[in-house]
């Protein structure tokens, strides 16, 4: 995966999930997320998360050790919960932000996150 040619995308008013959807096209031929029915408030996206990959048709079971590929489900603390994703890739989490797209490696990941879950298709 040429991480760079996804850091260069502009994403839209769901930038991460847009990232997800991008890749999961563009890389693997597959429907990752459906990223056009989530709004922006963390409370709607938390909530989005849950139905797309924890109930998800797509096939998707939470893993301990990632693997390339796997979706990275974020949240800030408990209480908010998951609200933010992106792509595990070469060690590295690729996530996009409303400021942009950032490849991020995992210590300053767990910083930033007290929620990181591993989703992959088994």
């Amino acid at each position: 995966m040429n991480v760079s040619a996804y850091q260069s995308k502009v994403y839209g008013a769901q930038p991460c999930w847009e990232l997800v959807a991008d890749i999961y096209a563009t890389e693997l031929n597959s429907v990752a997320v459906d990223y056009k029915t989530v709004n922006r408030s963390i409370r709607e996206m938390s909530s989005a998360f849950r139905l797309a990959i924890y109930k998800s048709a797509h096939g998707f079971v939470q893993i301990v050790t990632p693997v390339d590929y796997a979706i990275v489900l974020l949240g800030k603390t408990e209480r908010v919960g998951v609200h933010h994703c992106g792509i595990y890739y070469g060690g590295k989490v690729l996530h996009a932000l409303s400021s942009g797209t950032v490849y991020e490696d995992m210590s300053s990941i767990q910083d930033a996150f007290e929620i990181v879950e591993f989703w992959a298709k088994p």
